[in-house]
């Protein structure tokens, strides 16, 4: 009978440590299931391919139904307005680079959208009378110029909209016409809802090229000059004289 009871005491010793195991593993798999679910949770693009993410719904689609054009399609000349003074300097007109994207969205009410521009200009492109030519024992400018800005728009009713930035004559005419315009369109928590990326891969760029240290750091062989070179000056069409043109189509800028 004792040797009975011991057994028995044994095997009710070894099945409830077994199920203390059990929990603790369990509590340790769901403890980490927990973490690779919110490890991995996708941050778009949304919407535009129906996948899930942190923005969901309508909320999360939108769509850019009309991408920015590279090259000479860009190419526009200024308004012009008839006022006082000397008259005009220049009497033949010139041409800014406009680039201009068309976006559709889906909710009632956006409270901010962002579009974050990306832009590539050819020096073999520019004006060849005012191309930067180096002076003698000067190295040449890099081929390509470096472009970027973030324009935040608020208040954005449901329905079609454009987005637009420029570049001045002067740059056109010194560093080139774009070859590569890329685009972000994200919302108030940092979802890419969608993207252009026109020109990229005739470069072999990738899709988020401006994000590559390696894409800045090529140089050429001849020279020893980067190939690409970062500039300001992008602008919101807002702060020009296009900004007189179709208000309408676009919303207020923050």
């Amino acid at each position: 009978m004792k040797k009975s009871l011991i057994v028995a005491m044994i095997a009710a010793c070894a099945a409830s440590a077994a199920l203390a195991q059990t929990r603790r593993t369990g509590t340790a798999n769901t403890r980490n299931l927990s973490v690779t679910k919110s490890t991995t949770t996708r941050r778009g693009p949304v919407g535009a391919d129906g996948g899930e993410a942190v923005a969901k719904g309508r909320d999360a689609k939108v769509i850019i139904s009309q991408h920015a054009r590279i090259g000479n399609n860009c190419l526009q000349a200024a308004p012009s307005l008839q006022g006082g003074g000397q008259g005009p300097v220049f009497k033949k007109p010139r041409r800014w680079i406009v680039m201009e994207m068309k976006y559709d969205t889906y909710a009632s009410w956006q409270d901010s959208l962002t579009v974050t521009w990306h832009v590539l200009l050819d020096i073999t492109k520019a004006t060849e009378k005012n191309k930067d030519k180096p002076k003698p024992g000067e190295k040449p400018p890099s081929q390509y110029s470096y472009y970027t800005t973030s324009v935040t728009y608020v208040n954005i009713p449901q329905g079609s909209h454009a987005a637009s930035v420029c570049l001045p004559p002067s740059v056109l005419e010194r560093y080139g016409e774009p070859v590569v315009i890329s685009a972000v369109i994200t919302n108030k928590e940092g979802d890419i809802l969608d993207t252009q990326n026109e020109g990229a891969a005739a470069l072999k760029l990738k899709d988020k090229w401006w994000e590559e240290s390696e894409v800045f750091d090529l140089k050429n062989r001849d020279t020893g000059v980067p190939l690409i070179e970062r500039r300001q000056g992008l602008v919101d069409r807002s702060k020009t004289i296009f900004a007189l043109v179709n208000p309408n189509d676009y919303e207020v800028v923050q």
